[in-house]
Formats: structure tokens, sequence, C-alpha cells
């Protein structure tokens, strides 16, 4: 082979190896090249999945908020409308009052007897004791009266609840007395039984709606089809037993009313109160809480717990029981506002307002969510091994686990 030929050989030799070099160079970098683009699919990937995951919790917490927001709203509306009842009472009581004072004023000289015998609004007396009288009355005057002012909150869902528990024994009538007191100047307040007169109200309204159906058949306005008209309908609500306990002068009676034992034991504010007195007496054979019994605290506190109690009542209404024996997760409402008062926690943490115990409280509930929301060693909730599976399954589904135990309350 001449030089000639053996460069040329050369020549198209290196020409090779450099195409061959080229070839896998541009192999090496479209394999590159398809690795990262695998690399980027993945992070893509991630970061989809992770904004999936954020997108998803904030329309979690947007609703949790829009549930705690219509709760609130619910509340706020429930308050206006009971401060309205309310206001329609005392406004009622006061014309009550002043009726009874002008019939009082016009009766100066009527004879004793018919006094005794006929009340302006309580109506017809059926029997006059030293130290009360008895009376049979309609519902509708009786929800036209106030209050004891130291008395337990009204709860008109409570009543609701009575009205139709009421509905299913209405053959027996009205058991039972409502129990009033009557000032030195006639004026009338509910000292027992304020429920039962919220039940009766609602039963009167019911019949009132009845009769009007009744009188629209066929177009008449003058009787009514009775053989249409229901037990309901036939229930009395216009002959309601009363009893009406007097003032007492216990200066100068005070063997008929309390001996001095007992009189020491009522604190001084209530010394001489003897609505306090006969209040406490008609109801020491009641479930009352200590929260109630007048005396024990000051409105301030007993509005504080209840405002703080009423608003998660309103906002968790599917985690709270009427029964005072209820299990976790439950709470009974009358057991929390008497817990909320044993464990002194508003003196202790300084609550000044029924909203500072509010936001305690749901503090207290986010630490109990820590708590039995934990994984534990086996890969299950670390709450399941305190509570039953069915008790830690509901509260989570409520976000609510202030019923789960009661420790939150002295931590």
């Amino acid at each position: 082979m001449s030089v000639q030929q053996l460069s040329r050989y050369n020549a198209e030799k290196l020409k090779q190896i450099e195409k061959e070099i080229e070839q896998r160079a541009l192999k090496t970098a479209q394999e590159r090249m398809e690795l990262e683009l695998l690399a980027m699919e993945e992070q893509m990937k991630r970061k989809e999945e992770e904004r999936i995951r954020l997108e998803k919790e904030q329309l979690k917490k947007r609703e949790i908020e829009r549930q705690r927001e219509e709760a609130f709203t619910k509340w706020q509306q429930n308050v206006a409308k009971e401060q309205k009842q309310e206001n329609e009472i005392v406004n009622h009581a006061q014309i009550a009052e002043q009726q009874q004072q002008q019939q009082q004023n016009n009766n100066d000289t009527a004879p004793e007897s018919s006094l005794k015998e006929h009340h302006q609004i309580l109506g017809r007396q059926i029997a006059h004791l030293s130290y009360k009288r008895i009376h049979l009355t309609s519902a509708s005057k009786l929800a036209s009266l106030p209050v004891y002012e130291k008395q337990r909150a009204y709860r008109h869902d409570r009543a609701k609840e009575m009205a139709k528990d009421k509905k299913k024994t209405l053959w027996m009538g009205i058991p039972g007395v409502i129990s009033l007191m009557e000032e030195e100047c006639g004026r009338l307040s509910i000292l027992d039984g304020q429920h039962r007169v919220g039940m009766m109200a609602i039963l009167s309204e019911e019949q009132r709606k009845i009769a009007e159906k009744n009188q629209k058949v066929n177009g008449e306005q003058e009787s009514i089809d009775h053989k249409q008209v229901d037990l309901l309908a036939q229930l009395d609500l216009d002959n309601i037993l009363v009893e009406v306990f007097l003032p007492q002068q216990r200066k100068n009676n005070a063997d008929t009313v309390l001996d001095e034992s007992k009189q020491q034991t009522l604190p001084p504010s209530e010394e001489q109160d003897d609505k306090a007195i006969i209040f406490t007496e008609i109801n020491k054979a009641e479930p009352i809480k200590l929260l109630d019994l007048p005396g024990v605290t000051n409105k301030r506190t007993r509005d504080v717990i209840d405002y703080a109690a009423n608003h998660f009542y309103d906002a968790f209404p599917e985690m709270f029981s009427p029964s005072q024996k209820c299990r976790a997760p439950h709470l009974n409402l009358d057991n929390l506002r008497d817990a909320l008062f044993a464990s002194e926690v508003i003196k202790r943490e300084k609550i000044g307002s029924g909203g500072e115990l509010v936001k305690w409280m749901i503090k207290k509930n986010d630490e109990l969510k820590e708590v039995y929301t934990k994984d534990d060693d086996d890969g299950g909730l670390d709450g399941g091994k305190r509570v039953s599976d069915n008790a830690l399954k509901k509260a989570i589904k409520h976000e609510f686990y202030l019923g789960l135990e009661s420790t939150w309350l002295y931590k």
C-alpha cells in the first residue's frame, strides 16, 4: 500500500471514528434529556398532588368556618328572638300590673269576701290559706307573667321538647301545680314551672291553629266541627292549677317560715328574700344544679357561663344530649354549666366575659384534638386507647372533643 493510499485510509478511519463518537455523544445527550424530562414530570406530579392536597385542606377549613359562622348567626338570631320575647313578657307583665293596681284601687270599697273569690289576673280562687292562695287560671295568662329573676335560664327548646312529649299523654291533662309569688305591691312572678308554662303556651298556639282550621270549614265562622277536633284541641288549658305564695312578715312570724338555724344559712344579700327561700324549698327535690340555686353565685358569673355553654350548644347540637347521664362524646347542657362553675375556671383563668370563656374552651378543644388524633405505635389513633372507637369517630366527625373527658376543666 502506497503512502497516499495509507493516508487516505487513515483519514477515512478517522472520520468513521469521529462519526461514531458523535453518534454516541448524541445518544448520551438524548438519554440524559429523557432522564431530565422524567425527573421534571415526577416533580410536577408531586407539586400537583401537593396543590390538590392543600386545596382540599383549604376547602375543608372554609367549610368548617362557614358552619361556625352559620351557627354563630343562628345563635345571634335566637338571642335576639329570646330578647324580644322577654321584652314582650315584661311589657305584658307591666300592663297586667297596672291593671291589677287599678282594679285594687277600684275594689277598695268592695266587700272582703268578693276580693278573696276572684283575682284580676288569675281569675277564680278555689282556696285561701294563711300563706298562699289556690287559683284556676288559663295558660295564656300565665305566659304573660314574668319569671323570678333568680330562676334558672328559660330554654325554649326544652319547652318544645316537653310539648312534644306531652302530646303522648294528653289524656291526663296538665298534672302538677304552677308556683307563683305575690309581692306586697301585688306584682306576680313565676317561682316554679316556667318551662311547663312555655310548654302550655306552645300547645295553646297549636290549639288556636286547630280552631282556625275548623272555623274555616265550608266558609262558616260561627261554630267548630267538634267531630274533627282531636285530643289536643280538647286539652283544657283554661283551668291550670296555680298556687300563689303570699308575702310573709318573717320578722314577726319567724316560727311560721323558717327556724333560726336555717335563716342563718342564707347569704346576707338574700336574708329577707321570701322568693329565694320558697324557690329553694320547692327545688330541693328537683335535679336543680348548684349554679342555679339563689345565693350560690352572682348573676355575672351565671351570665358568663350561660353565654359560653349556649354557644357550644348552638354550634354543636349533635354533640349535646338532653339526658344528664349521657355518655362520651356527648355533653349535657346543664351538666356542662355546673362543671364550668364547680371547676372555678372563671376565677382561675381570670375570665371576664362569655367571649373569653368561649376562646378558652376552643383552645382546650384543640388541645384534646391533638391528643386524641395522634397516631400510636400500631398505626391507629392513640385516642382509641382512652375511649371507644365509636365515641372517637363521632368526636372527629364533628370536631368536638370536650365530651370525651373532663380533665380539661382543671388543667
